[in-house]
């Protein structure tokens, strides 16, 4: 009687992992295609939606150099009366190169779109990379989880031959297909995680997820070494927000020149022609010309010209202050570095690391 228990107990667990091994093989059957890291980060300079708005931006201020190139338009007036009617024409004439100061001021903006463009570029493909190691890293998880299911099954299948053979107790057959299951749903989460990495890829790419993207390669161990001062003379060099705080320094200068050239005022001239509507008599006919100068009083008050000086200050102080920022970041991400590099060696020595890189 106990015999028949144990072939029922030992047909019952086999039906039940034969079906959990099928469903851990078919789990997530969305198609796929491998994918390497150049070509990876090709599509995501070509294809990112997001990258692909910001490039928008230096076409509007390029297209703002354009509209401050304008001049002013002419004014046309026309009066009439009972016995005469004039016909006017007025024009401003712009005085301090205001044209010019608003050309140079919007040349300047447009090239510092370009430099916040290529710094977002930049925070997007590292951004991309990390994107493309966290797949690869929780595909390697998920090989890891899977092969200890794998084990604990066939470790599961060996003691049901056990208990079979009457070496263990029931109990320990149950205890170890929990086991199994546990690990079992460790992999359907493990599973999801990597299809979600896999889906932002896929976003990062600007595609759907109607296919997911694999990242092609392995973990590799890359040598390298660095030397401080190098690091931080190239990032002084070759920051590019550091270079576009440079540029904000050239757009407060323009600015306060715009704001001394819209001081000086503006001449108008208008010319106009007058004579009667009577075509039987001779007519009454004249021709006046007239200029305008507006008094500029509100020029004493020279608080915008002290705000855009002041704001030539504060750009160089931020410059100051991102050069560093730039030196302590560059210092603290060798640091960390040095420190990896060091742990990883300390536990190659000491045989922890049991992995062929």
């Amino acid at each position: 009687m106990k015999k028949m228990k144990r072939y029922k107990i030992l047909i019952i667990f086999l039906i039940y992992m034969t079906y959990n091994e099928v469903s851990a093989q078919t789990i997530g059957t969305v198609p796929s295609k491998e994918l390497n890291f150049r070509e990876y980060l090709t599509r995501v300079g070509k294809n990112n939606l997001n990258y692909l708005a910001e490039q928008l931006n230096v076409d509007i201020a390029q297209a703002e150099i354009i509209a401050q190139k304008v001049l002013p338009d002419p004014d046309l007036e026309f009066e009439a009366a009972d016995e005469t009617f004039s016909l006017g024409l007025g024009y401003s004439l712009e005085l301090g190169n205001k044209r010019r100061a608003r050309v140079k001021l919007a040349r300047s903006m447009a090239e510092y779109e370009k430099l916040s463009l290529e710094y977002y570029f930049q925070e997007l493909r590292a951004e991309s990379a990390n994107l493309f190691l966290e797949a690869i890293l929780q595909r390697e998880l998920l090989h890891v989880k899977t092969d200890s299911y794998e084990y604990m099954r066939q470790l599961s299948h060996s003691d049901s031959l056990r208990f079979l053979s009457g070496e263990i107790t029931e109990n320990d057959v149950r205890q170890s297909r929990l086991e199994a299951s546990a690990l079992l749903n460790e992999v359907y989460e493990q599973e999801a995680t990597y299809k979600s990495a896999l889906a932002v890829l896929n976003q990062n790419m600007g595609a759907t997820t109607d296919t997911l993207t694999v990242p092609a390669g392995t973990w590799e161990m890359l040598e390298r070494e660095f030397d401080l001062s190098t690091l931080i003379k190239e990032g002084l060099e070759k920051r590019i927000d550091l270079l576009a705080s440079e540029k904000g320094i050239e757009i407060s200068t323009n600015e306060y020149k715009l704001t001394r050239a819209e001081r000086r005022p503006d001449i108008g001239l208008s010319l106009s022609y007058e004579r009667d509507w009577n075509g039987f008599l001779p007519p009454s006919r004249s021709l006046t010309g007239g200029i305008s100068i507006p008094l500029k009083f509100s020029n004493i008050n020279k608080g915008a010209v002290k705000a855009a000086k002041f704001r030539i200050e504060q750009s160089n102080i931020r410059k100051r202050d991102l050069a560093l920022q730039v030196r302590t970041e560059i210092s603290q991400a060798w640091y960390n570095f040095g420190y990896a590099s060091a742990l990883i060696e300390l536990e190659k020595t000491c045989g922890i690391w049991d992995v062929e890189f």
